[in-house]
């Protein structure tokens, strides 16, 4: 594909260039299971009572740091944002983020994208999805208003990640209003200090972690579920409403059962790493509201978890 093509292409993607904010999420959604496999995501519980938030707070002798759950793709209808989530906003010095794709950076992260989506030589889509999959990828593409051919010369999980992010704005749901796209533009305008936690090289480098058969298994599984995408989601941003962990674990986790490695490369490992680099945090002076995917605060080796192993428990707000 020549770069002209890319860059008509990546100006209708830009949905999936955003959604490196939120990849783990992201992963999550297209391994979301059938329906036969599905458990039903229950009601809020006691525990998780209607004036739970998914917000967390951390009170340390010097300071206080908030981590907050985002969804990184909502609708216009979830806002205004719940009052204690804006003063902790408010009250933070300093934002912190998973990554940087805000205003100005769309660009070089298209760069970045054409060479780390870009198969081994000799790999083709076609010959790697096979005949029936590569079909219905198509098919999936056309009903977005795009070709197929478009991402004839791209790795696999380039486009699972751009169908599931398509088919979520032809919902209505959107990247600029997800939880941390919004904080990001109020931090700007107020001139707050921001802080990431990777780089978006480093989120797209995940992906080089999976073997083509785990490529392949997840466009299958996301060109199966494409319809069943706005259900669960809606079960995500409840289970967000009500601050309800469990419900959130049950939504996102059970995706990844079948998938352990990918749980590994998308969550395990980077909520460690987070955590590393979270707890000189927690001795600083200044307050700090962290904003991640929700999925990094729930289930096995979540951040909540691995803060509390070093002495650090969060109080949920």
């Amino acid at each position: 594909m020549s770069k002209m093509i890319f860059a008509r292409t990546l100006k209708s993607l830009k949905s999936s260039l955003q959604a490196a904010l939120g990849i783990s999420v992201a992963v999550g959604w297209t391994l979301l299971p059938l329906p036969s496999a599905a458990a039903p995501v229950p009601a809020a519980t006691a525990a998780n009572a209607a004036d739970d938030h998914f917000l967390w707070q951390i009170d340390t002798p010097t300071n206080t740091v908030y981590l907050l759950g985002s969804i990184h793709f909502l609708t216009p209808d979830s806002y205004p944002l719940p009052e204690v989530m804006r003063a902790a906003f408010d009250e933070a010095e300093i934002l912190v983020l998973e990554t940087d794709v805000g205003p100005g950076t769309e660009a070089a992260t298209a760069m970045l994208l054409l060479d780390k989506a870009l198969p081994e030589p000799g790999e083709s889509l076609s010959e790697v999805l096979g005949p029936a999959t590569y079909g219905l990828a198509g098919q999936s593409a056309a009903e977005l208003g795009l070709t197929i051919e478009a991402f004839a010369q791209f790795e696999p999980w380039f486009l699972a990640i751009t169908l599931t992010s398509l088919q979520l704005v032809s919902l209505g749901f959107l990247p600029e209003y997800g939880i941390d796209q919004h904080f990001h533009n109020q931090a700007i305008a107020v001139d707050k200090p921001v802080l990431f936690l990777e780089t978006v090289e480093q989120q797209f480098d995940l992906f080089e972690q999976l073997s083509i058969a785990e490529q392949r298994q997840l466009t299958a599984q996301t060109l199966a579920e494409m319809d069943l995408l706005e259900g669960s989601l809606n079960d995500i941003v409840n289970a967000w409403d009500a601050g309800d962990s469990d419900a959130m674990a049950d939504s996102l986790l059970a995706g990844f059962a079948d998938y352990p490695n990918m749980q590994q490369i998308f969550l395990s490992d980077r909520n460690r790493d987070w955590t590393t680099q979270i707890l000189p945090w927690l001795q600083a002076d200044d307050d700090y509201l962290i904003v991640v995917g929700a999925l990094h605060l729930v289930g096995p080796d979540n951040v909540l978890e691995l803060l509390a192993a070093e002495g650090y428990e969060a109080e949920q707000l």
